[in-house]
C-alpha cells in the first residue's frame, strides 16, 4: 500500500462535539451533579446526558468546534504520506458550516477531498477513522479504525486508537507491513501478542514468562530472558492483571490504555523500560491499540498470535465470562483475524496441553531463526 486512501470522520474525531454539548448543557441548567461524557455510554445516549442533543442543531457548538493542534500536525502528517478524505455526517443545515469548518482548518485539502452525508458505506476508502461502531461495521474499507470514545468502549476486537497520533502510528504499521520485510528479532525489545480472546496469548506468557507480571523482579533476578512487566486492570481478581479502581486507574500516568468488554487496561512506560534496560524480552498480551502504542515508544515485535476458530469459541465458552463479555468477545473474532495481515510475525497456538504451548515453542524457535539464542 504506497499511498492509501484515508477518510477520516470530524465530529468527535477531528473536532471535539459531544464534550462541547456537555459543557454547553452545564452552562444552561447548572445542574447539580455536571454532566459528563463518561456519561454517554451508547449511540442512542437516552441516558440523563440526553439533555445535550438540544445543542446538536445550535449553531454556538459549530463555532466552538476547533481541532487541537495535535490533532492538526496528525492529520498533517497523514496527509504526507496518503490522500486524505473527510467524510462527515451533518445536519442540511450545516453542510455549509462544516465545509467552511474543514476548509479554514485544513487550507491545504482539496475541497474535492471532502465528503458531506450519512451513507459513509458507499464510499470506499484503504483505510477510514471513525467513532460509531455501525459506520466501522458497515465499512467497505480495507482496514476501518474506531476512536475510542465512551459510547463504544465495549465494542471489542476492531482496530482503535484513543488519539490522533496512535492513528498516524497505526497508518504507517499498515503501510510497513505491506511492502516491507520484518525486522530481526534481539533483545531488549517488547514482544507484543495480539489475537482473537481464546487464542491463549495468556499461556503463551505464562510458558515464556512463568509469572502472573506481578512478580516481574523476580524473573529479572533470576536471569530470565522474558519477562512480563505489570498490567493494570479495572476488574477485580482479572488473571495477570493487578487491579486498581477506576478512580485510582484515572490518576496514574499510563502511556498506553484500552478498554476491553467494558474493562480498562493499563501499562505504565517506566514498567517496560526497566526490564528493557536489563536487556530483556518484554512480553506483553495486548490488543493491536495497545501494540501500535507500544511500537511508538519501545522497539517492539508485533506478533499475531492465530488458532482455530472452533478452538477460539470453545475457550471462551469455557472461560468464566459473563454472557455478555463472552458474546462480545466471540463476535469480535473475525474482526481481529484482520489484524494477522499488519503484524510483524504470525504464529500458530492450536495446542494447548498441560505446560506444553505451541505458540510459545514457536517464539523461541522463531527468535533462534533469527540468529538468537534464548
Amino acid at each position: 500500500m504506497l499511498r492509501p486512501s484515508i477518510g477520516i470522520d470530524w465530529d468527535d474525531v477531528t473536532a471535539p462535539f459531544n464534550s462541547i454539548a456537555i459543557r454547553m448543557a452545564n452552562e444552561k441548567y447548572h445542574p447539580k451533579e455536571p454532566y459528563r461524557m463518561e456519561e454517554i455510554t451508547s449511540w442512542a445516549n437516552e441516558g440523563r446526558t440526553s439533555v445535550i442533543k438540544e445543542f446538536y442543531n445550535d449553531p454556538e457548538l459549530y463555532r466552538r468546534q476547533i481541532p487541537t493542534e495535535e490533532t492538526k500536525r496528525g492529520i498533517r502528517r497523514l496527509m504526507q504520506i496518503a490522500d486524505v478524505f473527510f467524510i462527515t455526517a451533518v445536519s442540511p443545515h450545516f453542510m455549509g458550516v462544516r465545509a467552511e469548518q474543514i476548509m479554514t482548518q485544513f487550507p491545504e485539502l482539496p475541497p474535492e477531498n471532502i465528503i458531506l452525508g450519512s451513507a459513509k458505506d458507499r464510499v470506499h476508502f484503504d483505510i477510514v477513522l471513525d467513532d460509531a461502531i455501525h459506520n466501522i461495521l458497515e465499512s467497505k474499507a480495507e482496514y476501518p479504525v474506531l476512536m475510542r470514545k465512551p459510547w463504544n468502549a465495549k465494542m471489542t476486537g476492531l482496530l482503535s486508537v484513543n488519539t490522533m497520533a496512535e492513528f498516524v502510528s497505526l497508518v504507517k504499521q499498515i503501510m510497513k507491513a505491506s511492502t516491507s520485510k520484518t525486522e530481526k528479532i534481539t533483545a531488549p525489545a517488547v514482544l507484543a501478542l495480539v489475537g482473537p480472546s481464546g487464542s491463549g496469548k495468556r499461556e503463551i506468557t505464562e510458558a515464556l514468562c512463568g509469572s502472573r507480571g506481578t512478580g516481574a523482579s523476580e524473573r529479572t533476578e533470576s536471569g530470565e530472558i522474558f519477562v512480563r512487566p505489570v498490567n493494570y486492570c479495572t476488574e477485580p481478581g482479572r488473571y495477570g492483571h493487578k487491579y486498581v479502581p477506576e478512580e485510582a486507574f484515572d490518576r496514574m500516568n499510563f502511556f498506553e490504555k484500552t478498554a476491553y468488554a467494558g474493562v480498562r487496561y493499563g501499562t505504565r512506560k517506566e514498567d517496560i523500560q526497566t526490564l528493557l534496560d536489563q536487556g530483556k524480552f518484554a512480553v506483553i498480551p495486548v490488543d493491536m491499540c495497545g501494540a501500535i502504542a507500544m511500537k511508538r515508544s519501545f522497539p517492539t515485535h508485533i506478533i499475531y498470535v492465530a488458532r482455530d476458530k472452533e478452538k477460539l469459541i470453545a475457550d471462551i465458552i469455557d472461560s468464566d465470562y459473563d454472557t455478555e463479555e463472552k458474546t462480545l468477545r466471540i463476535l469480535s473474532i473475525d474482526a481481529e483475524k484482520r489484524n494477522r495481515k499488519i503484524c510483524d510475525y504470525v504464529i500458530h497456538n492450536d495446542t494447548i496441553e498441560g505446560e506444553r504451548v505451541s505458540g510459545a515453542e514457536e517464539i523461541r524457535r522463531l527468535i533462534l531463526l533469527e540468529g538468537e539464542k534464548y
